[in-house]
């Protein structure tokens, strides 16, 4: 009984991440200057800490290894909703939006005494929503005339991940995972010409498909009691974009390595950093570099967390180095003697590169449940 409930539980996530997949949105303005706006790898749980606790997390899609610590069946899921404002020099907008950025089900198939957890879901690889409008004018006929080009896309691509952890001795875990990346785009472009009376406004859509696929690897080691350090590599292949089956282009993805360091002096109270770095000029953009520190603590009951981050963005307006930070704090509660967890997490972002710069709000609602 236990198996089949374990089977029918990963098939049923399965068949849920065809339509969630499409609202794993994160909009932002600077993924127009390339395949996206890269997404996050983290639970609600460790986006409270600033994602400094991202690597030990069994329930963010980052390290594999990390599924070690899961023994019995556990299934999470998270929804947000972001309070964008944007600016460009001078002109902007407050968008909004809610989506599901991450889903992962997991457990040991063979029952708690199994060294071996494996998982399925899907997170946020890159974002495809964006609106941009530009002014501009045309001599037609003789006569200047002026009008508006409005591009917009609205989509993401997924990361779609099956993966596994085995614990090798109390001490060391290592993981891998292969990771397919499926998602759809809604491109549009439109002209609005000012003399609307003379010149016809044209308008045109297409359905946008990205795939392609990739593979990590991790390992844990528990240096001490309360000293744990991570190390994680992912390598991913090419993205293939392509309208009406006809391929129009090629990107190549980045390699990404990391490491973080969990430093538990008691059992009420946690420290992490993390770093990061990604090959984003693989594909036409800048290498990324990202740090992140946090701290958790309190009753396991009901744990407060806090973290701060900053990073580059591989995209943004040609000639200038975009920036980001963030800092987010959150709360737990744990129900059902620890069957169940609900995490909140509220975090204020904020992104710049020369004349484009973004804040958004946003709240993280976590799910956990262990049937």
């Amino acid at each position: 009984m236990r198996r089949a409930r374990w089977w029918l539980a990963l098939a049923a996530t399965a068949a849920a991440m065809l339509p969630l997949a499409p609202l794993a949105a994160q909009d932002s303005q600077f993924g127009v200057r390339g395949p996206g706006t890269p997404g996050r790898a983290e639970s609600a749980r460790a986006r409270a800490t600033g994602g400094a606790f991202a690597a030990f997390d069994a329930l963010s899609p980052l390290t594999d290894a990390a599924l070690a610590d899961l023994r019995r069946l556990t299934a999470s899921a998270e929804g947000t909703a972001s309070f964008r404002s944007v600016d460009l020099d001078g002109a902007g907008g407050h968008p909004r939006a809610t989506r599901f950025p991450a889903l992962v089900i997991g457990g040991p198939p063979l029952g708690g005494a199994s060294r071996l957890v494996v998982a399925a879901g899907f997170s946020t690889y890159l974002d495809r929503t964006y609106r941009v409008a530009v002014r501009d004018s045309a001599v037609v006929r003789g006569q200047l005339e002026r009008f508006t080009d409005v591009i917009s896309s609205d989509g993401a691509v997924t990361d779609i991940r099956l993966a596994g952890g085995w614990r090798l001795s109390p001490r060391i875990a290592v993981g891998a995972g292969v990771h397919l990346f499926s998602g759809a785009a809604r491109a549009t472009a439109a002209r609005q010409f000012d003399d609307s009376a003379t010149y016809r406004n044209t308008f045109e859509v297409a359905d946008v498909q990205h795939t392609g696929m990739g593979f990590s690897a991790s390992g844990l080691l528990d240096v001490t009691s309360a000293l744990r350090l991570a190390l994680w590599y992912r390598s991913d292949t090419r993205l293939t974009v392509s309208v009406n089956d006809l391929v129009t282009a090629r990107y190549d993805l980045p390699t990404g390595v990391g490491g973080a360091l969990r430093w538990s002096p008691s059992a009420e109270l946690r420290f992490a950093g993390s770093l990061a770095w990604r090959s984003w000029e693989d594909a036409g953009g800048r290498n990324t570099f990202e740090w992140a520190v946090g701290v958790e603590g309190g009753n396991p009951r009901l744990p407060a967390r806090f973290g701060v981050r900053g990073a580059a963005l591989p995209f943004g307006p040609a000639g200038v180095d975009p920036k980001e930070w963030g800092v987010a704090a959150g709360l737990g509660r744990t129900f059902s003697e620890g069957r169940a967890r609900v995490d909140f997490t509220v975090e204020r972002l904020v992104r710049s590169g020369g004349d484009l710069s973004e804040t958004a709000w946003s709240l993280f609602v976590g799910l956990t449940v262990q049937p």
